[in-house]
């Protein structure tokens, strides 16, 4: 039986052992596919591009990223105070790998499934990730509304034509919002969607299922009413939702050299208006919709030249550079599990 036992175990151990190095494998195939249409040409910009303006690009690229977690972590420690500011800004890089990978459907999952590991469950998350989310949209609504009021004159004058697409635009960022509270607090809607699952379940597991889902659905909107009845956490989480958009808005204006130029807040209400826009102005097949948008509203500011290779520089230190530092943080925490496991 020893015998057995010591073949089983180790048996078990080289199981493990090969799902990590297939994952590993994964990691590296995502990373390559995700850079081989497009390295050459960032890589050309880059090299053609100033040492001081890549590392404030990068810089900035970084700090959205660190922003982002403390807005996590502060919605976590709202539930756990002991959860760790560095876990929040970890977290952030963890699922800007699985928003690549994912095409943008696995981040809040990638980011449940982190905390999860650090001891927050999985109803608890659900609603912190979700209320994460929301707050994310608002800001982004809000952002562009203040900077198009901002400057209006001139947003009116260039980008005059677009404004079907704006009152799009921001129409359904409210509505997503709307949706998203309703979501996570109504608790009629989760009546009603439960109390028709149970009418259409036929074997037992599944009406357990729909017994499990009930629990899960009065923590979510314990844990939601918990956040949105503190509005000191609420204004700083919206803050710092503000400050990790500025980030991003200012790349711009650090790609072009005008970080000293008056247009400094136009160029960054054209920034946070791509970001509002870019699910809604339609691109071109085979292009995707930042990337489009980006040179289009651009390109009357600074030329079509400057704007597409600006573009280039943007979309490495918005998309991929975070995605690369998220890998990192991937292969961490999976050696990092193992090492548990071993113990």
């Amino acid at each position: 039986m020893k015998k057995e036992e010591g073949k089983t175990g180790v048996g078990s151990v080289l199981k493990k052992s090969v799902w990590k190095l297939v994952f590993l494998v994964i990691v590296i195939i995502v990373i390559w596919l995700t850079l081989k249409d497009s390295w050459e040409e960032i890589w050309s910009e880059l090299n053609h591009t100033s040492w001081k303006i890549i590392a404030g690009v990068f810089s900035l690229s970084i700090l959205y990223n660190c922003f982002d977690g403390i807005a996590v972590a502060k919605l976590v420690r709202n539930y756990a105070p002991g959860f760790a500011w560095q876990d929040g800004i970890l977290c952030s890089f963890y699922y800007s790998f699985f928003r690549v990978v994912t095409f943008g459907s696995g981040t809040a999952a990638a980011g449940m499934y982190y905390v999860n590991k650090k001891g927050i469950p999985v109803s608890a998350s659900l609603g912190i990730f979700t209320l994460n989310y929301t707050v994310q949209r608002a800001a982004i609504c809000l952002y562009f509304i203040f900077g198009f009021l901002s400057n209006y004159g001139e947003m009116n004058h260039q980008y005059g034509g677009y404004q079907k697409e704006m009152i799009l635009g921001s129409v359904l960022a409210v509505v997503t919002v709307a949706v998203l509270i309703i979501f996570c607090t109504y608790r009629p809607l989760h009546k009603k969607t439960l109390a028709l699952a149970r009418r259409a379940a036929q074997k037992d597991t599944q009406r357990e299922k729909i017994d499990e889902w009930e629990e899960k659905a009065v923590l979510v909107r314990t844990e939601a009413y918990r956040v949105l009845k503190n509005r000191k956490l609420l204004l700083n989480v919206i803050m710092l939702n503000f400050l990790k958009l500025s980030m991003w808005y200012f790349i711009p204006a650090v790609v072009f050299q005008m970080l000293n130029s008056p247009k400094l807040s136009m160029l960054m209400s054209v920034a946070a208006m791509m970001t509002a826009l870019s699910g809604v102005i339609p691109a071109p097949g085979g292009v995707g919709a930042v990337e489009f948008v980006f040179v289009l509203l651009f390109t009357p500011l600074v030329g079509r030249t400057k704007a597409a290779s600006g573009m280039l520089i943007y979309r490495f230190s918005t998309y991929i550079l975070p995605f690369l530092f998220g890998a990192v943080v991937v292969l961490k925490t999976q050696v990092l599990s193992k090492r548990k496991e071993e113990k």
